[in-house]
């Protein structure tokens, strides 16, 4: 049994509109986290329905309901995410690896339909200012788009060290729509996950960011709240699980409320990581919490501040 459909009965099965309604998004998130492992693959309908263990009928009508967006409008805008945050971590990536990397069959392809999305050919695309949504849902939160001369002057402030991570499953509430609601889906999910005592009395928590605010609308930003979960884990009610696998981070210790978690972002992806001889793997972006909220609130954080990287560039 492949682990697309380890844990789950057949589609078949009679279950209460609850209990259904979990399970299909268990086998949503399945799709979602499969389709951002295999952007230069294939991510055709019949292997995504295959993934989930639906019809290829069914998936189709049932992706959209829950996702918002039908699949090939995901999958064609995660695959421009991807590309966009490669152009931005590093200006030496030639143009058509990156188009063919995020599964583009051709750069003439690619640049086609990166400037109708980002209005932009790939060539002339600022790799490092933001786009006009991330200035907008900053200006509404209060928070400040840094210049390059500010971000060095930071670099006092913030330490990058790159260190290996273990492969560890992982047990997650995915939260949609992140920004709004006051944190209130944030906080939900939190109580959830902590009050599962196989996860641990003081269970490790790590919140990863599935899209980049630099680039998707905040309205689309997805977030895994997750916890370190045992090995055999596969899913219960609302929680999913995935593996995340080993490989090497860059990390960045941050202590202090959102304003400071936010310029150490924009620290790490803006400054150190262009200028590093490292490109951002095919991963989230990961907050992992050294104090939990229950110890130190919700507008004071104590985390480190992750990206995992890989394909050391030649200088």
């Amino acid at each position: 049994m492949t682990e697309a459909t380890h844990g789950f009965a057949s589609p078949t099965r009679r279950c209460d509109r609850i209990g259904a309604s979990e399970e299909y998004m268990q086998r949503i998130n399945l799709v979602l986290d499969y389709i951002s492992a295999n952007l230069s693959g294939d991510l055709s309908l019949a292997t995504l329905a295959a993934v989930a263990g639906f019809s290829p009928y069914h998936f189709h009508r049932l992706f959209k309901s829950l996702v918002g967006d039908n699949l090939n409008t995901f999958v064609v805008r995660k695959r421009l995410e991807r590309a966009a945050a490669l152009l931005k971590a590093s200006r030496r990536a030639p143009i058509t690896t990156i188009a063919l990397e995020c599964g583009f069959s051709s750069l003439s392809d690619f640049s086609r339909t990166f400037k109708k999305v980002y209005g932009v050919s790939p060539s002339r695309w600022d790799r490092h200012t933001a786009l006009q949504d991330r200035k907008i849902w900053q200006a509404e939160h209060g928070l400040i788009q840094y210049t390059q001369e500010q971000l060095s002057d930071l670099e006092n402030e913030f330490q990058v060290s790159v260190r290996p991570f273990p492969a560890v499953r992982l047990a997650y509430i995915r939260i949609m729509d992140l920004y709004s609601g006051q944190g209130a889906r944030l906080i939900d999910a939190y109580h959830r996950l902590t009050a599962r005592a196989r996860f641990g009395a003081v269970p490790t928590l790590i919140g990863m960011s599935q899209d980049d605010p630099d680039i998707t609308p905040p309205t689309q930003c997805r977030y895994d709240l997750c916890v370190v979960a045992p090995p055999d884990f596969n899913g219960d009610g609302d929680i999913s699980a995935r593996t995340l696998p080993a490989g090497q981070m860059a990390v960045l210790g941050c202590t202090g409320d959102i304003i400071k978690v936010d310029r150490a972002w924009q620290y790490l992806y803006r400054f150190w990581l262009p200028r590093s001889r490292y490109l951002p793997a095919d991963l989230p972006a990961m907050e992992i919490y050294r104090r939990l909220p229950d110890e130190i609130g919700w507008e004071t954080f104590d985390l480190d501040c992750g990206v995992p990287i890989l394909n050391t560039i030649e200088s």
